[in-house]
């Protein structure tokens, strides 16, 4: 026996230390908006933004549904015309982009940056 000890089977599963701190403010972020506790999460892959892109038009806005304190909501959010992103798509056409625009996602939503009730936070 060489006195050593492996490492459990779930010592790597913990995300390297620059990531930890996004984990937890993305947590914080679920928790303010949908009222529900950050219980665990999966990983999602995302593909690099390809270099180049397609430019399609400006958002209008956006129809999302999700659970908020236990009740399934849906939302519209109509982007005000100086917010709007662009949507842009992957040259092969397999994915869509929102790029730029004036907006932040918080605890009460899509947050257009020139809508006067939005106390904009400071970056």
């Amino acid at each position: 026996m060489s006195g050593r000890v492996p490492p459990s089977s779930r010592a790597r599963s913990r995300p390297p230390l620059s990531q930890r701190a996004d984990v937890q403010r993305a947590a914080r972020l679920y928790e303010r908006f949908s009222g529900h506790e950050a219980e665990g999460f999966g990983r999602i892959h995302v593909a690099d933004v390809p270099a180049v892109g397609v430019a399609i038009g400006t958002v209008d806005g956006l129809l999302y549904s999700t659970v908020r304190d236990g009740q399934l909501e849906r939302y519209i959010h109509k982007f005000k015309a100086a917010d709007r992103p662009l949507l842009v798509v992957a040259p092969d056409g397999s994915q869509l982009y929102l790029v730029g625009g004036g907006y932040d996602f918080t605890e009460r939503g899509i947050v257009d940056h020139t809508d006067p009730t939005s106390h904009r936070r400071r970056r």
